[in-house]
């Protein structure tokens, strides 16, 4: 009997089981996948994206609201600005950090902000596997710990839990969606996946192409955590607040 074999019978035995079911030896083939088919169902989840993606949006708000985030609807780029200065400015916040996203740039966002005389600067990363230089990285982790307000576009979101899916890297930092107090992530239709098996279509595909992020943030509602009675705090591992602005869609 293996090691393993060993570990999981004893836990049964003291758990007061009498059938011990030990694993099975063949190995798994939940990603056995040839290239050709994970291109295949990576491309089938981005064309529903694409082909559903009002009634993805409906899912995603739902679902969004749900779980703790602040949904907004705004039907063009000028009122996405102007609602996030809003917001900027519901917080009295002096500083701003945002990520490199395309929407954050697609929209007039760092007029609207400096025009409530709130500084907005982009992140850059801070993991350990970027080459940016070490003291940069630093410089760039205090950026994001001093920020009252960090803002991101998404790199997918998931109708089925409302959750928003962020891969650090260049220009996007983890910690500008965990650092500041209130996050703002900003969504446009067809960023909405169906459910985690679309999301798992695709990453596996990046892996097997090679270009696979190191890491993936999944952010359903402000956090939380819980004591060993069920009592649930607010706001303890990352944003106390956090708001999903869809633009296009109102």
């Amino acid at each position: 009997m293996t090691d393993r074999a060993k570990f999981i019978s004893g836990v049964t035995t003291s758990l007061g089981h009498s059938e011990v079911h030990t694993p099975s030896p063949e190995p798994a083939t939940a990603f056995s996948d040839s290239d050709e088919d994970a291109k295949l169902k990576a491309a089938v989840a981005l064309a529903v994206a694409t082909d559903r993606a009002n009634e993805l949006i409906e899912q995603m708000a739902k679902a969004a609201e749900n779980t703790g985030w602040q949904v907004h609807r705004v039907s063009n780029p000028e009122d996405a600005a102007e609602l996030i200065a809003d917001i900027c400015r519901g917080y009295d916040a002096t500083s701003v950090l945002r990520s490199t996203h395309g929407v954050l740039t697609d929209i007039p966002l760092d007029v609207a902000v400096r025009d409530t005389g709130v500084t907005i600067d982009v992140t850059e990363s801070t993991d350990p596997g970027d080459t940016t230089d070490s003291s940069e990285r630093e410089e760039a982790k205090k950026a994001a710990f001093s920020a009252d307000v960090g803002i991101t576009g998404v790199d997918y979101a998931i109708a089925e839990t409302g959750t928003v899916v962020l891969h650090p890297r260049k220009g996007l930092s983890r910690l500008v969606s965990l650092a500041p107090p209130a996050h703002i992530a900003v969504l446009r239709p067809g960023e909405v996946l169906e459910s985690l098996d679309e999301l798992f279509a695709m990453e596996r595909a990046d892996f097997l192409s090679g270009t696979l992020s190191g890491s993936m943030n999944l952010i359903s509602g402000p956090s939380k955590t819980g004591d060993i009675e069920g009592t649930i705090v607010t706001g303890i591992h990352g944003p106390l607040e956090v708001h999903l602005v869809i633009l296009g869609n109102s």
